[in-house]
């Protein structure tokens, strides 16, 4: 009967995967322990009837942004104006309307169509007299702001970038691994994610869920050589929230104007496999198919529905999460541990594949990271990776970790506790 009703299952399934549009998607929560490396279950005895950990972390040049919206803009007019200023009349003809509207605060002196050099003159020197006399500040940070979702002046290579990079995270949950190898474990996860630069344009994301793994490994062979697989499923929500909509929504101090997409509603399910070679007490090796198949299915929610709700309208894609491998090393002895890994390789030639523009970070494959325990209550850690350095300390149930951005002056602080 339960055959039965899987297979009912699975072939009702099939015409949403053939008929709807596979499309990436980034899982913001990624989850570092046993689950997402199956092969260690067996050796990851204990339980945790409930921990927390709340984080933070941001480039300084969006925390100069939230305190001094008008400011910091400013910054960036120069580049506005010098590529204003080097326009011929190519670029005229096809910008003239998108450049106009920068300066919507001051439509009444705009220059007419730039149409022939002595045009081209007028526009100039209408620029040089508005950027050195005229403009505000708070003007010119809003043709900066304007600039940036109207046009690609600020989308090139060689464009000064405000760098966000934030996040604020809150994760709750608890579990259990047994010593049989099999385990499970459910939380939620509560956050908002920035895009690394808010003048391009790009997406930010609100996101929260509720999920729940459960895993199992055991020997193959002999002693030395183990096999595991975790199933994840899920319920999720998610927001995308444009830059610029991020950026207006600061600068004109009405956080309403930050929403601007629908909301999704959806389920999902992961499945990852995982094997662990042991060398010898002190070194194991473990080699990880990270979400071998991952997929969810979401439903929208307009903006309006909150006030007026007249049902949930279906996404008609099939969402997936891009595998990846991961390779460890694993060493322990005494009161060391160290960790050695290989990985986001998989995953980003997936992400380069499908996204225009993506570039391989070599930075985000290799990582290393290594503890030392003081005491039987007290570890000291440090870890490196993802261009990003951090120092970690962990003290009976509580931990603290502080990181910096390696890349990007920036910084992020997590805090957790466990019992």
């Amino acid at each position: 009967m339960r055959k039965s009703i899987v297979l009912i299952l699975f072939i009702a399934l099939i015409p949403s995967f053939i008929f709807a549009s596979l499309v990436p998607l980034y899982d913001p929560f990624e989850a570092d322990d046993a689950f997402t490396s199956p092969g260690l279950l067996l050796e990851s005895e204990g339980g945790t009837p409930f921990a927390v950990e709340i984080g933070a972390r941001s480039a300084v040049d969006y925390l100069s942004y939230l305190a001094d919206p008008s400011g910091k803009l400013d910054q960036y007019s120069g580049h506005l104006y010098r590529t204003l200023m080097e326009g011929d009349l190519e670029f005229w003809a096809a910008n003239y309307d998108a450049v106009r509207a920068m300066f919507d605060f001051d439509r009444a002196n705009f220059p007419s169509q730039v149409t022939d050099e002595l045009s081209l003159n007028a526009m100039r020197l209408y620029l040089r007299d508005s950027f050195e006399h005229r403009f505000s500040q708070a003007q010119k940070a809003s043709a900066v702001l304007t600039a940036a979702n109207n046009s690609s002046i600020f989308a090139s290579g060689s464009a000064p970038r405000l760098y966000g990079d934030m996040a604020l995270t809150l994760r709750l949950g608890g579990g259990s691994i047994y010593s049989n190898g099999f385990g499970w474990k459910i939380c939620s996860n509560i956050g908002f994610f920035g895009a690394e630069n808010l003048l391009q344009n790009t997406n930010n994301l609100l996101y929260f869920d509720v999920r729940a793994d459960v895993g199992y490994a055991f020997h193959l062979f002999n002693d030395n050589f183990t096999i595991g697989a975790s199933l994840e499923v899920l319920a999720a929500g998610q927001n995308y929230i444009g830059s610029n909509a991020l950026l207006s929504a600061r600068f004109k101090a009405d956080p309403v104007q930050a929403f601007t997409n629908d909301f999704k509603f959806g389920l999902g399910f992961g499945v990852t496999f995982g094997s662990m070679y042991r060398l010898n007490e002190n070194l194991a090796f473990t080699l990880d198919l990270i979400n071998m198949a991952a997929f969810r299915k979401y439903y929208n929610l307009a903006l309006t529905d909150f006030v007026d709700y007249d049902g949930f309208e279906e996404d008609r894609n099939v969402y997936y999460i891009p595998s990846d491998l991961r390779l460890r090393a694993l060493w322990d002895f005494n009161d060391w541990h160290v960790t050695v890994e290989f990985s986001d390789v998989l995953d980003q030639l997936i992400w380069m594949k499908v996204r225009d523009g993506y570039e391989f970070d070599f930075f985000a494959v290799p990582k290393i990271s290594f503890s030392y325990d003081m005491s039987s209550d007290l570890s000291l850690g440090a870890a490196l990776g993802k261009s990003a350095l951090s120092l970690s300390m962990k003290w009976k149930g509580f931990s603290v970790e502080l990181m910096t951005m390696l890349d990007k002056l920036g910084f992020g602080l997590y805090a957790g506790y466990a019992f």
